[in-house]
């Protein structure tokens, strides 16, 4: 939906107040309205690494700082920095293949999600040494239209190998729209004592592909089941803080992927501390083992529930079978005292404003409509102007190319004939919306 001007300025206004912000380039548009330009195109100023160092670097933290990153497979190494590790028994030392942004207010936006790809290359197996980014402590990080790979994407002999796509370690306010994670296991490790949206969101794995701590909301997100030799994938491990109301909730999420999961898979299996986790409105394509979870460690879940969980045909799935015991450290079977099938009183608790009073992601999340463009004479493309938008991106044949702040694109001389060109507009974050209409050059 389209947001007025006021929505966005007092959007603004709230992220300024409830959150530190960070620096970015500043232009004034023709009416002398403050936009923004990206402050690190990738790879026009540099690399991936360096644009994060780029982030890390800067003087002003207060302020926003925006990467954008242009359509391409970008395969990286990390920082290189040596890191200590035990494998087979023996103590080694390997440069590190991880990315590690540490500044708060950041933005990495993406071409779009299937055609910008970033991928490290592990050597080592490991949870705490294998992200391809790492957000340590980077409060209000946004992220939309890319995608994050491991190397042990394709291995099917990988399973037991730990290797981290996005690792999140003490953020509060982060956003993630439109963002694909790919690993097996581990894939995304999530926000010991944080807070992160993820709207229209691709998790891909195999075991326990979502772990750890935080409040973390999967709004429409899809769950991909990958391959395991025949073997049952879990979904997700949480170890919730136990003074923490809400762990993982999966809202209208799509459970989908490998046929060979079929009856075989986990919704999820307690990790430590007080693990929850609960699927509102989910369509699973392909149905859980009867149980829908599974024990880990001795640790007790202290809620893991659904509510109307469906199949394709959007009818209900069969929950009566749900596991309602589980052995606890010292072996003892202990019945849960929750709900498996949350009650509707309880269900209504767990929208947006509820899970993140005061915050609304969702909102902020907001992608930017985009104006109908036009063409005159040889080469001067125009549009009304977009009070929401804070920048905007030219594509030519559906490729950015350039960016302005103006509502008018100038076509360079010797464009060949027949190019077909169209505008973008960022949000306040700098996430790209939907292409306009397309005009073609030159205007006969």
């Amino acid at each position: 939906m389209k947001h007025s001007l006021f929505l966005v300025l007092m959007m603004a206004l709230v992220e300024a107040m409830l959150l530190p912000q960070c620096a970015c380039a500043q232009a004034p548009d023709s009416l002398g309205r403050i936009r923004y330009k990206y402050d690190f195109v990738v790879p026009t100023d540099g690399n991936f690494v360096q644009a994060i160092h780029a982030a890390n670097g800067r003087e002003d933290k207060s302020k926003r700082f925006r990467i954008f990153i242009k359509s391409s497979m970008y395969r990286i190494k990390g920082e290189g920095n040596p890191i200590k590790i035990t494998e087979n028994g023996k103590e080694l030392t390997i440069p590190s293949p991880m990315t590690i942004l540490t500044a708060p207010n950041t933005s990495i936006c993406g071409e779009g999600m299937k055609n910008t790809q970033i991928e490290s290359m592990p050597m080592h197996e490991g949870i705490s040494i294998t992200s391809t980014l790492f957000l340590k402590g980077a409060d209000s990080t946004y992220i939309q239209d890319i995608e994050l790979w491991s190397n042990y994407r394709d291995d099917l002999t990988a399973f037991a190998n730990r290797a981290v796509a996005l690792n999140e370690k003490n953020c509060k306010g982060n956003i993630f729209k439109r963002l694909s994670l790919m690993s097996n296991q581990d894939t995304y490790y999530t926000n010991d004592g944080g807070t992160t949206y993820l709207e229209d969101c691709t998790i891909k794995g195999t075991v326990d592909f979502i772990c750890g701590g935080g409040t973390i909301y999967f709004n429409r997100c899809d769950i991909e089941l990958r391959n395991r030799g025949g073997k049952g994938d879990v979904i997700c491990a949480p170890a919730t803080e136990a003074n923490r109301r809400y762990g993982y909730v999966f809202n209208s999420c799509r459970i989908y992927g490998s046929a060979e999961q079929a009856g075989r898979y986990m919704l999820g299996r307690p990790w430590k501390n007080a693990p929850r986790a609960v699927f509102l409105g989910t369509v699973m394509e392909l149905l859980p083992d009867s149980l829908g979870w599974t024990e880990m460690h001795g640790t007790l879940p202290s809620l893991f529930s659904e509510y109307e969980s469906m199949n394709t045909e959007f009818q209900l799935v069969p929950t009566a079978k749900r596991r309602t015991q589980y052995k606890d450290k010292n072996n003892v079977v202990t019945t849960v005292r929750y709900k498996t099938d949350l009650p509707v009183q309880e269900a209504e608790k767990y929208e947006v404003k509820d899970v993140f009073p005061g915050w609304n992601p969702d909102q902020r999340a907001a992608q930017v409509n985009p104006p109908v463009v036009q063409i005159k004479g040889r080469g001067t493309i125009y549009w009304e102007d977009v009070p929401e938008a804070c920048l905007y991106a030219v594509c030519k044949n559906r490729d950015v190319v350039a960016f302005t702040t103006q509502p008018t694109y100038t076509v360079p001389k010797g464009t060949a004939e027949g190019s077909c060109y169209s505008v973008r507009c960022a949000n306040f974050y700098g996430g790209l919306g939907e292409r306009s209409n397309e005009v073609v050059y030159p205007n006969r």
